[in-house]
């Protein structure tokens, strides 16, 4: 089969200039220059120029020519009238109110799409014979087409790029004869496939169902002709635009967070319907972080790596954490912006923030794979019935790792399962509290998700080994400081560095 052969068969079906590349297999950049790519396949340029309504006649006398109809398998899809029309309905949307600089169109098309693509198939099966494969598509995908046509078409006129995280721009199309024609496929189904429909008391009609089910080798070109003509026919009215809906990206922002209160809960603690304190880590940063992404602050998701209890600080590099911001107005974030932030956080005294930066969300692996994985390092106070002993001190500098057996403390039993996690400990470290002989500063470092003040006090046996039993006293802590956490993310960045433009 020689391409002028197919390009001159579908000319004569009514198809547009677009969808012969289409049955070409044509690629990417090759849909822009519509005349040189036929060309380079070896196809004469057609006569006519499209949607030219007058011709002159060999006397210079005008002669009258029927309008060309819409293309018969895409509708108009891949038309200048509606990429016009397209273009302008997405400007007279909310589009101005997303400062994103991708974007990605979602396109729900008409089923009659799918059957005049069928239809076509069915047609050049007749026509070129064994050429044309019962199994895969002799076409573009109308799918693909999309994002090799209409996508970079729209980006450019709009100034800007591709991305399928962007701001997503909801595009619902239908047209006429949609309705009679699925009720007609329904009537097909029931007879394509008898053995299905009878063990179906409501048979689903999908854009999945067509995609799957309907191709030359699992449905006879004489039962689609009962139903659907071959090759489909022209039609009168275009595709039409029924509505546009725009979903702003899923939008990460990452930080590092220092905790300088031992008053304050990781999220908002509520109990029985009653606050018992006033703000919390993930309200700080989100009221003061949100508002540049979203005007709906509820929807934003706060994680960390791990977590501290109310009177725990967490110092040094700080911990990492991150929001999930879902249909956010802006997707950018500039230096000076995001200093202003971190200052704004660091005015309440009670957290700190740095490191402030718009992230992929590929990179949230993680904050999951860090909470249990890395070492996190610890600074206790901790205090003895009796003054500290060199012996006490001598089995409290400890070098090589241990394992440990610890039952989910009884403290967070209302909010985790029962159950006994072997965590290791690397190392402890003692030393005597300077002015107070009763009292030790113990730098330990841990596998992540240890529970440091069971470690400590032994929780009755339910943490074993504990430091109290390794001592053989009863040892109890005072106050706790994460002073660091083994993971490398987010990158490090100076804020306070203003950009050049």
């Amino acid at each position: 089969m020689k391409n002028q052969d197919l390009v001159e068969y579908l000319r004569s079906c009514g198809v547009c200039e677009i969808c012969q590349l289409r049955y070409l297999k044509a690629r990417g950049a090759e849909y822009r220059n519509i005349n040189e790519t036929l060309q380079k396949l070896d196809v004469k340029l057609n006569e006519y120029v499209e949607n030219e309504e007058l011709l002159i006649s060999a006397e210079n006398q005008p002669a009258k020519r029927a309008r060309l109809s819409v293309c018969s398998t895409c509708l108009g899809l891949f038309s200048k009238d509606f990429q016009n029309e397209l273009l302008s309905s997405i400007l007279a949307s909310d589009f101005a109110k997303y400062d994103c600089q991708k974007i990605v169109l979602a396109i729900c098309l008409p089923m009659s799409l799918q059957l005049r693509q069928l239809a076509m198939w069915f047609a050049l099966r007749r026509r070129f014979g064994s050429s044309i494969d019962e199994n895969i598509p002799p076409d573009v995908p109308i799918k693909e087409a999309v994002k090799l046509i209409l996508h970079p078409i729209i980006c450019e006129k709009l100034a800007k790029g591709y991305d399928a995280n962007g701001l997503m721009i909801n595009i619902d199309l239908t047209h006429n004869l949609e309705d009679g024609e699925v009720e007609k496929l329904v009537k097909l189904n029931k007879e394509a496939f008898p053995a299905k429909a009878s063990h179906q008391k409501r048979i689903e009609i999908s854009r999945g169902l067509l995609e799957k089910q309907y191709q030359p080798s699992k449905v006879k070109a004489e039962t689609f002709e009962k139903y659907f003509q071959i090759p489909c026919p022209n039609a009168e009215e275009s595709i039409r635009l029924t509505s546009i809906e725009l979903q702003g990206p899923l939008v990460c922002v990452a930080g590092r967070y220092r905790k300088l209160s031992r008053e304050l809960s990781h999220t908002p603690w509520i109990l029985n319907g009653k606050r018992l304190m006033e703000d919390s880590i993930e309200e700080i940063i989100i009221r003061h972080v949100g508002p540049h992404f979203t005007e709906k602050l509820g929807k934003i998701t706060f994680m960390s790596s791990g977590r501290e209890d109310v009177d725990v600080r967490c110092l040094g590099k700080g911990r990492p954490f991150v929001l999930e911001i879902p249909n956010a107005i802006r997707s950018c974030l500039s230096k000076d912006k995001a200093f202003a932030m971190e200052r704004a956080v660091d005015a309440s005294g009670m957290v700190s923030i740095h490191n402030l930066q718009v992230v992929p969300r590929e990179e949230l692996t993680h904050i999951k794979t860090g909470e249990e994985q890395k070492k996190k390092f610890y600074r206790a106070l901790c205090a003895l019935q009796e003054p500290v002993s060199v012996k006490i001190l001598e089995q409290l500098q400890i070098s090589a790792s241990f394992d440990i057996q610890q039952k989910t403390p009884i403290r967070v039993l209302h909010r985790r399962p029962l159950h006994t996690r072997p965590r290791t400990i690397y190392s402890v470290n003692a030393k005597v509290q300077r002015g107070n002989p009763k009292a030790l500063i113990i730098d330990i470092v841990t596998q992540a998700g240890t529970y440091i003040k069971e470690l400590v006090h032994g929780e009755f046996g339910r943490t074993s080994p504990s430091l109290s039993s390794i001592i053989g006293k009863p040892i109890d802590i005072q106050a706790l400081d994460v002073v660091g956490i083994d993971l490398d993310w987010p990158n490090e960045v100076d804020n306070s560095i203003q950009e050049e433009y």
